[in-house]
């Protein structure tokens, strides 16, 4: 890590979940990718535990010996909900989630509003990871994984008129996303264990959605390939199943591994 001591200009990126934690650092003048490390958990993290493992994954990496441009932080999990820009007041955020999960005393309220779709997504952050962050970089940017995914949707289908579904498997979350005449027609975040869990949630939500699976074109990232189970097994089901792979303006360093970060989080 000490080869990033010499970059003035670098903007630190944190995403995390009770699956694995991951940072990258990027060179904001060159838009190089100059480091990247995930780490993974067998079994899901307590979230009483995720700040403890956070700090210790930072200093393992050296990452509190640095100083940033800027930071942010992803949460990824599945205390979110979108609303209709129409609908949405920010004043009553509880009113969105409290029907989703258990809202605690302790817990914040936050929200990103993606413009280009008239949406926007409140959801529970991890708030003592926020406080960890604040506490070791001062002011940060913070966001929901889903507001990263579907800003990167929308980007590629914003001049489509075209049915399409968009699928990111990390580890055992999958986020499935529809996307129709330019319109958010489903996003929701599913905990997938098995090949049958796997098929259950996007056949089953395709089903509700009165969607003709043989004129569905269905894009698949993350951890997915064309030699994964999923990926194989969901061709019998489905007609058009691809690989997609994100787009970013960084230049990627050739010490890095692709296993080390996620593609979308560099669009953050």
């Amino acid at each position: 890590m000490n080869q990033i001591r010499s970059y003035e200009h670098t903007r630190l990126s944190i995403q995390l979940s009770l699956n694995g934690l991951s940072f990258c650092i990027t060179d904001t003048l060159s838009q190089r990718l100059v480091a990247a490390k995930r780490k993974r958990f067998s079994i899901p993290l307590e979230e009483h535990t995720i700040v403890a493992a956070l700090s210790e994954f930072l200093k393992e990496h050296d990452i509190l010996d640095q100083n940033y441009e800027s930071v942010v932080v992803i949460h990824s999990n599945p205390l979110f909900n979108i609303v209709p820009k129409a609908l949405f007041d920010q004043e009553h955020l509880g009113d969105y989630v409290k029907f989703n999960t258990q809202i605690l005393p302790t817990d914040e309220l936050a929200f990103d509003l993606l413009d280009p779709m008239d949406i926007a997504l409140v959801f529970i952050p991890f708030t003592a990871v926020n406080n960890l962050i604040l506490d070791y970089f001062g002011p940060f940017e913070y966001k929901h994984f889903s507001s990263v995914h579907l800003s990167e949707i929308m980007g590629i289908q914003h001049q489509s008129d075209e049915l399409a579904g968009y699928f990111h498997q990390d580890q055992n979350t999958l986020h499935m996303t529809v996307i129709k005449d330019r319109k958010l027609l489903f996003h929701n975040q599913f905990s997938v264990k098995s090949t049958e869990d796997f098929l259950y949630f996007i056949l089953f939500s395709l089903e509700q959605l009165g969607i003709d699976t043989n004129k569905f074109k269905a894009h698949f990232y993350g951890e997915i390939t064309e030699d994964h189970p999923y990926f194989k097994m969901l061709g019998n089901y489905l007609s058009h199943c691809h690989i997609f792979r994100p787009s970013h303006d960084q230049k990627i360093a050739d010490t890095l591994l692709e296993k080390d970060f996620d593609r979308i989080s560099l669009n953050a």
